[in-house]
């Protein structure tokens, strides 16, 4: 697989599980509720927006279904997403509808009592999916995934030039959107901090390269690794902005294993350079290349994240997010105002498993298959993980936490080249040991996560409107007309 593909089915997984954990992050990080079952409203969305949208009579599929709703909407313009995007809503809906009724017995219960039942009812709901096959063909799973709009893919322009300026251009402007943004966050690091860290990023990139090269160069690269983690250690511990320090880092040694890594074993450096900046563009999609279906899936997918995103911004910096986080903070406060807070916890336990119903959607058709053994309980553990990394009730750092977590997951998976297949379990179970370490680590000396708890723009009651410029204008003197 090129790095390029490599990196459109990351982002795919990250703008996925980012959503899922967006749900997560809704319930745990802004109304304490410790649902360990969150799983299972992943799974419940997958598999009712499966069923609803395969065709009928489907050989080897004993369940529900199908309902075939974007055969049904063919005749209008647009009905395959359509109905496709019916199927989605209603996998979302089934999914809340299971939270509700696993929320009324559960949440009056304590934290850790929640918790637990949550992860039985989870539990339970699995084994239900898995044995029971007239519901959803049991273990055999379905394996017919309606992906919406796949027929009109790939999709180009007309011309090979024309196809690769347009989306060759797109993927530019993207990377270097990408980079301003970051640019402008480091700009004001420490310099002793970022010497150090492109020392680091330099020995990092030795270690890399050492590593690729096997046998006994695998124990220089070992050093090399561990030197340049103690220097990253020191450049944190040197800056007096840490994080602005450990963008760059960061920053710089994406772009080294993305940019710079590829072209040392590249046969011919430009082809494989230009493949990489151009990412949007597949040159052998189609007789004159153009946008495969796995680029449009990256998008459709990102464009979810970032409609999930919007809408808890929108639900958190409102005064009904205000009432969440006082119902985790001290639910005797807000039921003291006169607040119904079991009311508002059922409500924070339908939207949270809505968005997962959605990500399970998205999930499905990523992978093309479902079955049960896809929605086991490590899932939830991934993105309390990806929660605690980012930072609890921030919802950028729920995104952030998801990227770093899936990139150290599934970027360390190129480590099995390198070894002997025999090696495959202990390397993948390495990969957890090392997510585990950066747990500690984070928890340890940033407790609040990367980014902390957000900040919010809510007017208090009573606090005066913020003056518009027009009114500022005018109170100095000036005309506000100016």
């Amino acid at each position: 697989m090129a790095l390029a593909d490599f990196a459109v089915s990351l982002v795919t997984f990250i703008a996925i599980y980012g959503l899922f954990a967006l749900g997560l992050n809704l319930k745990f990080g802004f109304t304490g509720l410790i649902d360990f079952g969150h799983v299972a409203y992943f799974m419940v969305g997958g598999y009712v927006t499966a069923v609803l949208t395969m065709p009928a009579q489907v050989t080897g599929y004993d369940g529900l279904g199908g309902y075939a709703l974007p055969a049904m909407l063919a005749v209008v313009p647009g009905g395959d997403v359509l109905g496709w995007l019916l199927g989605v809503a209603g996998g979302m809906v089934a999914a809340a509808l299971v939270s509700l009724l696993v929320g009324v017995p559960t949440l009056r219960l304590r934290e850790d009592y929640l918790a637990i039942t949550a992860l039985g009812i989870a539990t339970i709901l699995n084994e239900v999916v898995r044995n029971e096959v007239w519901l959803f063909n049991g273990p055999f799973g379905i394996r017919t995934i309606h992906q919406p709009a796949s027929g009109v893919f790939p999709l180009g322009l007309g011309s090979f030039t024309l196809n690769l300026v347009v989306l060759g251009g797109l993927s530019v402007l993207v990377i270097a959107y990408a980079g301003y943004r970051v640019g402008g966050y480091v700009k004001d690091v420490d310099t002793t901090g970022a010497g150090l860290g492109l020392a680091s990023v330099a020995v990092l990139g030795g270690a890399i390269g050492a590593l690729t090269q096997g046998g006994s160069l695998l124990v220089v690269g070992v050093a090399l690794a561990a030197v340049g983690v103690a220097l990253v250690r020191e450049a944190v511990r040197r800056s007096t902005e840490p994080e602005r320090t450990l963008a760059l880092v960061v920053a710089l040694a994406v772009a080294a294993w993305y940019f710079v890594q590829p072209l040392l074993a590249a046969s011919n450096p430009t082809v494989t350079l230009q493949t990489n900046v151009m990412f949007l563009f597949d040159p052998v999609a189609g007789p004159n290349g153009g946008l495969d279906y796995d680029r449009f899936f990256m998008l459709l997918s990102l464009a979810f994240l970032v409609g999930g995103y919007w809408w808890c911004q929108r639900t958190i910096n409102s005064p009904y997010g205000r009432v969440l986080r006082a119902v985790r903070d001290d639910e005797d406060v807000p039921r003291a105002l006169g607040k119904e807070t079991f009311r508002y916890k059922i409500q924070a336990l339908l939207f949270g498993s809505a968005l997962a119903g959605a990500a399970g959607s998205l999930y499905t058709i990523h992978l093309g298959f479902i079955s049960p053994d896809q929605f086991g309980a490590m899932i939830t553990f991934f993105a309390f993980s990806s929660v605690i990394i980012g930072g609890t009730a921030n919802n950028a750092g729920v995104v952030l936490g998801t990227a770093v977590f899936w990139s150290i997951n599934s970027g360390t998976q190129f480590l099995n080249d390198y070894f002997p297949s025999e090696y495959a379990v202990q390397l993948a179970a390495a990969r957890l040991i090392f997510i585990g370490v950066l747990l500690i680590v984070i928890l340890y000396y940033r407790p609040e996560g990367i980014l902390g708890e957000q900040d919010y723009d809510i007017r208090l009651p009573g606090e005066d409107p913020v003056p518009s410029r027009d009114e500022t204008a005018a109170a100095a003197g000036g005309d506000a007309d100016d």
